[in-house]
């Protein structure tokens, strides 16, 4: 989804930054990274080592020549990482085995790339390390904010742990899981409000800029066009069956979207193995998603209600990097193209459908 388009534009972005001030990137930027799991490097719904430096931050500080440091995780990772069993059908996709032993390989090592997966705006801004924590994303606060800062009685926030290195160039993209998480788990009442994301946007915003940094942001993609959602029309275009038909066998409407876990049933249903219409709860498809069932169904009502959030958050990420002076990728745009036309690759036809190439097998984050 991300990986070819975002990361292009990300890069030139960061290049003419530097071009237009007449020089080339110098060892004295400092280059730091605010964010949430896409920014982190997650894939296969998992924070690891052999991923992370991967993500589209690394390569853009890579080309660009600014140092980045990660808060490198060991194997099995945080948490395991997913693994294809079976292909099936249906595809069997679990965690592999094994317990990480040690939170960090560099546990001394101070990351200047301090995204921390599953934050949202508002928890970017007060969520603090905790080593007695056993919620996900706390643990995950705990692995890339908590050190080294631990060592030294600390336990600061991302965003003061962000201010704290003194950043000269920062990319910041926050946002996705105000809307993201509610999608995924069909909690869609945890959208969090409108006013409440431009109140905790600014307040980001205004507490970096204070930094004298040069700021890069992003724009929040339309949620639903992740591979984690599969839409009624692939449904039919994959079974070869009319969408008429996989509509009427399943329950759905034309324009509703299906969960991962939903797709044994969906296999199951059309294969005439059983009787539809799909249940109305499914098992939940990641378990550090802190719930155990989702609606098997997202309908078109809902995507559309996740669309138009979605689309106001945007407005007060544009209107608040114009008001402090920053540059801003519009994520979102690029997202749509590749939904609607794929993306070719040389000989090879990427989508973001699942399996398509884009997408890692959580079907939310980007692959390599």
């Amino acid at each position: 989804m991300k990986a070819a388009f975002v990361l292009l534009s990300l890069t030139a972005t960061s290049w003419c930054i530097h071009a237009e001030s007449g020089r080339n990137a110098l060892p004295s930027d400092r280059f730091v990274v605010v964010g949430d799991s896409l920014s982190a490097g997650v894939q296969n719904f998992s924070l690891l080592d052999s991923q992370q430096p991967n993500s589209y931050a690394s390569v853009i500080a890579k080309q660009a020549g600014w140092p980045l440091t990660l808060p490198l995780v060991p194997y099995p990772g945080a948490p395991n990482q997913l693994q294809v069993v079976t292909l099936g059908p249906p595809v069997d996709i679990q965690p592999v085995p094994g317990s990480l032993i040690f939170p960090r390989d560099n546990p001394f090592v101070q990351p200047t790339n301090v995204a921390v997966p599953g934050l949202n705006v508002g928890t970017a801004l007060t969520l603090r390390p905790d080593l007695s924590s056993t919620n996900p994303v706390q643990q995950w606060a705990t692995i890339v904010l908590g050190f080294p800062a631990i060592f030294q009685g600390k336990a600061p926030t991302e965003i003061e742990a962000a201010v704290a290195l003194k950043p000269t160039i920062m990319i910041e993209w926050l946002g996705n899981n105000d809307a993201l998480v509610p999608a995924l788990t069909g909690q869609l009442s945890t959208l969090t409000p409108v006013d409440q994301f431009a109140a905790d946007y600014q307040q980001v915003l205004d507490t970096l800029t204070a930094t004298g940094a040069k700021l890069i942001t992003a724009t929040v993609p339309d949620v639903t066009e992740i591979a984690y959602f599969t839409s009624a029309s692939t449904i039919a275009l994959e079974s070869q069956l009319p969408l008429s038909t996989v509509t009427a066998m399943l329950g759905i409407g034309p324009n509703d979207f299906v969960r991962p876990s939903a797709q044994a049933a969906v296999d199951a249903i059309l294969s005439g193995k059983t009787t539809g219409p799909l249940p109305a709860s499914c098992p939940s498809p990641l378990t550090a998603l802190g719930v155990t069932a989702v609606p098997c169904v997202l309908t078109q009502d809902e995507a559309l209600m996740v669309r138009q959030t979605v689309n106001c958050y945007n407005t007060i990420i544009e209107t608040q990097t114009a008001a402090h002076g920053g540059v801003l990728v519009d994520v979102n745009a690029l997202v749509s193209k590749v939904y609607a036309s794929g993306y070719q690759l040389g000989n090879q036809e990427l989508s973001t459908n699942f399996f398509g190439g884009l997408f890692s097998l959580d079907g939310i984050h980007p692959s390599n």
